[in-house]
């Protein structure tokens, strides 16, 4: 019992500090940065912890009427882009827990002198050693691997946010062009609804006699340019639809889309845009990024030290049956190589991080500031001609057509104020779109919402 009992301890410690290599493994999981405000109450596809695979969610299509939410529920549950981000989170979480585990124990049996001649041979006079070495490593290598492994999983974590944030903003685009779409083409019917009007009108007055027969071929001509401006809307329709579908890997089986595109949203302050510019994860994203520049030069730095190499066993001498111990220490001579290239690039590259942040700060500012910029413009620009430009049209062309039903004008006057009429509508549509864009460019960009419900 006696004699177990160093064995039985060694043994126990041994277990013990394995048992808490693995603790200290678990415990390096690295946090993914705090979710940013946009559609954070929603549900994002996320690979599973274990296993190789999981499906994307199977979430139903929708048939009947399509809000924006449901949009944004099906792309962030079925995007195979953030599905492919989610993966390679799990992938440097795995990493993570790789980089902490110690170097494994070799185990090497050496048999010596037989097979010869004389008194050596067959087996009398073999040596046999049993020998068990461990690498031991020096410098803090595995703490700064692990430091390295744990900035790459919290990048693939930002890479997973900001995925997610470019999808909401994507999808909030694309589900603006459908309402838009939607939008010309029933500006188009009314178009051709009133062409064919006027085209009904020349008829009765040629047919009178109050009116020549060009009236009706030029009212012919204005009914066919109606039709194929509404055949073309009805093509950019389809494809808005088709690519608001593609941002969930499905098909557009909805019915239409629903939601308030007059609404127009509002441009924050410059110094709240300061402050989101900031706080914006492309700009955020950068504190990882220099830490893990940091991690990557203590990982180089680390590898100066050499590492030691412990190795022992018995060995048996056939000859007496005799038994001895036998012990050995290995440690690498840095005469040639002593890191000096790899610490000067590691150094470069952290040195180079803190201009890429501030460069990345700068892109950022100015897209957002010009973003800004044309939001203002944008939503001025449709509320002047929603609501002075429009409603003058419109009365101006009510005018013209009672007019022109009397004889009072020309039908030149009914088609040129027509003219004008889809002209204007579709400026102001276009104004409207650009101030959603803008929109959903700035909460790209900021990774905070404004306030525009659709």
């Amino acid at each position: 019992m006696r004699r177990n009992a160093p064995l039985r301890c060694a043994v126990s410690s041994l277990a013990a500090l394995f048992f808490l290599s693995w603790l200290a493994s678990r415990a390096a999981l690295a946090l993914p940065p705090e979710r940013y405000p946009l559609a954070a109450e929603l549900q994002s596809f996320e690979a599973p912890a274990e296993g190789s695979a999981a499906p994307l969610a199977s979430v139903a299509e929708p048939t009947g009427e399509l809000v924006l939410a449901d949009a944004l529920a099906l792309v962030l549950l079925r995007s195979p882009d953030l599905a492919v981000d989610s993966y390679e989170q799990r992938a440097r979480e795995a990493a993570l827990l790789q980089a902490g585990v110690r170097p494994n124990p070799t185990l090497m049996i050496d048999v010596q002198d037989f097979a010869g001649t004389g008194a050596r041979s067959g087996v009398r006079a073999t040596q046999s050693t049993i020998t068990l070495s461990q690498l031991i490593e020096l410098g803090g290598k595995r703490a700064a691997r692990r430091a390295l492994a744990r900035a790459d999983a919290e990048l693939a974590a930002w890479d997973y946010e900001i995925r997610r944030i470019d999808l909401f903003a994507r999808t909030g685009a694309a589900f603006v062009e459908v309402l838009a779409a939607q939008e010309r083409l029933r500006l188009a019917e009314q178009a051709r609804a009133l062409a064919r009007t006027v085209e009904s009108v020349a008829s009765r007055r040629t047919e009178a006699g109050f009116a020549s027969p060009a009236e009706v071929l030029r009212a012919r001509v204005a009914v066919d340019t109606a039709s194929t401006l509404r055949e073309h809307t009805e093509h950019e329709l389809e494809t808005a639809r088709q690519a608001l579908a593609a941002m969930w890997a499905g098909q557009p089986h909805f019915a239409r889309a629903v939601g308030e595109l007059g609404r127009l949203p509002t441009a924050p302050a410059a110094a709240e845009l300061g402050e989101r510019i900031e706080a914006s994860p492309g700009v955020a994203r950068w504190q990882t990024e220099i830490a893990r520049r940091e991690s990557a030069q203590a990982l180089v730095r680390s590898t100066k030290t050499s590492d030691l190499e412990v190795a022992g066993g018995p060995r048996h001498f056939s000859e007496g049956d005799d038994l001895s111990f036998v012990v050995s220490v290995s440690v690498p001579i840095p005469l040639w190589d002593r890191k000096t290239g790899a610490l000067a690039e590691a150094s470069r590259r952290l040195a180079k991080s803190s201009a890429e942040r501030r460069a990345e700060q700068v892109r950022i500012t100015t897209a957002v500031q010009a973003a800004q910029l044309a939001l203002v413009a944008s939503v001025e620009e449709a509320k002047l001609l929603n609501e002075r430009v429009l409603p003058g049209i419109e009365q101006t062309v009510q005018i013209l057509q009672r007019g022109y039903e009397e004889g009072r004008f020309a039908q030149i006057e009914v088609l040129e104020a027509e003219r004008a009429r889809v002209e204007a509508r579709e400026q102001a549509l276009r104004a409207v779109v650009e101030a959603h864009r803008n929109a959903r460019e700035i909460e790209r960009l900021t990774g905070v919402p404004l306030e525009d419900p659709q």
